[in-house]
């Protein structure tokens, strides 16, 4: 099942780059909501945005109407949902630009206080991976600290794993322990990784405390018995970068973007057919537009 053949795709690279040359004279001065503001207001976002608005829909809308049967059963997939997971892959090395814009449109597009927690985690994590650091660690406080959310973020479908996986990211970078844990806890529970609350505390502590103990932990990590080789593999590279000589912005950096796409890669593999299409397909669809 496909939704992506009756999209009109626009190529986009020429402006992202005309985007990026805009924005990149003006960071050393600027503050990152003027930096935001300027990309809101940059052709590139605009015309993203306007193209993203219609297409990811019509994925969503494609999905709803074609798997009606299976959605009965955990609830139709929203707009914000899509968008949502849209900036999340998009963060992953494609476009922390657009990745932004993605976030914009979840927000936009949310109608209740889960979508809203969806969409403010995802402008979260996307503002940390712009290096946004101020703004993101503003968007988790709010979403952790106003009473208004505080049962929200247990409250999705336990086959939205995506959903719980953009929420315990921004939890990781932010050094929100008890929220990482109880996120990836569930992810760990429905694709049958036990050891995911252990990976997601000893990324914490790498990102917001001691490298020392995150080597103790991930070493740890990597004795359990049901690891595959590929586990094995990205926890090794993980444990590399956390005692390598990179300064602490650019391990930080790496780290995130190994953990975000092994993650990612992890739920995409056990997830129910419906979802491991929907992603299959927004990852087509990035690779179209871009």
């Amino acid at each position: 099942m496909t939704a992506l053949n009756s999209i009109p795709f626009v190529k986009l690279a020429t402006s992202s780059l005309f985007c990026v040359a805009l924005l990149s004279g003006c960071k050393s001065t600027k503050t990152e909501q003027q930096q935001y503001a300027d990309l809101q207001d940059s052709f590139s976002y605009e015309t993203y945005r306007g193209v993203s608005n219609t297409s990811v829909d019509t994925i969503a809308y494609g999905y709803n109407k074609l798997q009606k049967e299976q959605l009965d059963q955990i609830g139709a997939i929203e707009p914000t949902l899509t968008h949502a997971m849209m900036s999340y892959i998009l963060s992953l090395g494609v476009s922390k630009d657009f990745a932004i814009a993605e976030s914009d449109l979840a927000l936009a597009k949310a109608t209740d206080m889960r979508g809203k927690y969806l969409a403010y985690s995802a402008q979260s994590l996307a503002f940390y991976n712009k290096g946004w650091r101020k703004m993101a660690k503003q968007k988790a406080d709010f979403i952790r600290t106003d009473p208004l959310f505080a049962t929200v973020s247990q409250s999705y479908p336990k086959e939205q794993l995506i959903s719980y996986l953009i929420i315990g990211s921004v939890a990781v970078r932010d050094g929100d322990l008890a929220t990482a844990q109880n996120m990836f806890y569930v992810i760990g529970e429905q694709i049958e990784k036990p050891w995911l609350p252990s990976l997601a505390k000893a990324l914490t502590v790498t990102l917001n405390g001691s490298t020392i103990d995150s080597l103790i932990m991930l070493k740890d990590i990597s004795t359990d018995p049901s690891l595959n080789g590929y586990e094995r593999e990205k926890i090794a590279e993980l444990m590399d970068v956390a005692q390598s000589k990179l300064s602490d912005k650019k391990k930080r950096q790496k780290i995130t973007r190994i953990a975000d796409d092994f993650f990612l890669d992890r739920i995409k593999d056990k997830s129910s057919t419906l979802y491991r299409d929907l992603i299959t397909d927004l990852q087509k669809y990035t690779e179209q537009v871009l």
